[in-house]
């Protein structure tokens, strides 16, 4: 593959591109002629139509499943390769490593799940998942857009922080809004917002959802962010107990989502000391995996990636019933 700008309705060859060979007879496909794509037409990893619609990386990783609603898409060769079980990546920075995965799970026919690691210019890292909601193709849609607009992020201003990652849950959370106000298809659509920016040895967090940040030092789980959801309320209220949670309804109804009109996202800083580990993980992962689970195979961790798959195996050994994701920062120090 060569190391240029490369459209995916291109790598696709479909035809059906604007200005293709069978984009007259055929029509042109609807994700190569949206605006909404543009965002994603940058570098390796970019694209317009099968990177969403059919949800291809450009790197024969696929994953996805947005062309469920598009009916000239169900019939697609290429479509048919779609859903891969897992789709992963690693970074390894001066004083950071950072392993993400990402799986399908057992039960659920499509990855709404997302995530992103974004070295910048400046040496900084953004990193974040989101869990989308709404249908399967919707969801799809909507955790593939947040993802889409931070990356397109070309630099964060130091001071910045938390409100430049703010505005940006707040303006796609607008722009989510008006999406399914235009298209009843997309009627719904939302998704979970966590992502974590790294300056130096500080790290800046933005929380909308029930995703989780936690923090492992001392040989403990530390959790950071509060799940934003009707259970969190009723702990906080007295009506149900922490060991309830897991198997309460109330667990799956988000106060806070990017598409539901939120209030606002939360924020905090962390300071970090060598040898934290932080996780971002979805719901998927974090209730079927216990704390004790994950505190067991952090503190025998020699390489991210092996802890990684064997606390996904737990996960997928408790049912797999959601997309499972979870992505691992390991602060190594200057």
């Amino acid at each position: 593959m060569t190391k240029s700008k490369m459209n995916c309705w291109k790598y696709k060859e479909c035809g059906r591109q604007p200005g293709g060979n069978k984009a007259e007879k055929e029509g042109v496909c609807p994700a190569a002629a949206e605006n909404t794509f543009h965002m994603f037409n940058n570098g390796l990893n970019g694209g317009r139509a099968c990177w969403l619609i059919a949800g291809t990386f450009c790197d024969h990783k696929i994953s996805g499943t947005y062309a469920e609603k598009i009916d000239t898409c169900k019939s697609c060769g290429f479509y048919k390769m779609v859903q891969e079980e897992e789709h992963s990546f690693k970074l390894i920075v001066d004083n950071f490593s950072f392993y993400a995965t990402t799986h399908v799970g057992l039960v659920r026919k499509s990855n709404e799940d997302r995530f992103l690691i974004k070295k910048f210019k400046d040496e900084t890292i953004l990193f974040a998942v989101a869990d989308g909601m709404g249908g399967q193709a919707a969801g799809d849609y909507a955790a593939e857009i947040v993802r889409g607009k931070m990356a397109n992020l070309s630099c964060i201003p130091r001071g910045k922080e938390t409100d430049m990652l703010s505005s940006l849950a707040v303006e796609t959370d607008k722009f989510l809004i008006e999406l399914g106000e235009k298209d009843e298809q997309l009627y719904g659509l939302g998704t979970t917002l966590l992502c974590v920016f790294i300056r130096d040895n500080s790290a800046f967090w933005v929380h909308v959802g029930d995703s989780r940040l936690t923090m492992y030092r001392g040989e403990k789980l530390l959790p950071i962010t509060k799940d934003q959801n009707l259970a969190r309320y009723l702990v906080e209220e007295g009506e149900i107990s922490l060991e309830e949670v897991a198997d309460h309804y109330s667990r799956n109804i988000l106060d806070q989502a990017l598409g539901n009109a939120m209030e606002g996202p939360e924020t905090g800083v962390v300071s970090l000391e060598v040898g934290d580990f932080l996780l971002l993980t979805t719901d998927g992962f974090h209730n079927p995996v216990l704390p004790e689970i994950i505190e067991a195979e952090l503190r025998k961790a020699e390489d991210l990636k092996k802890t990684a798959d064997s606390l996904v195996d737990y996960a997928l050994a408790k049912g797999g019933t959601d997309n499972i994701t979870l992505v691992i920062a390991q602060y190594t120090g200057p």
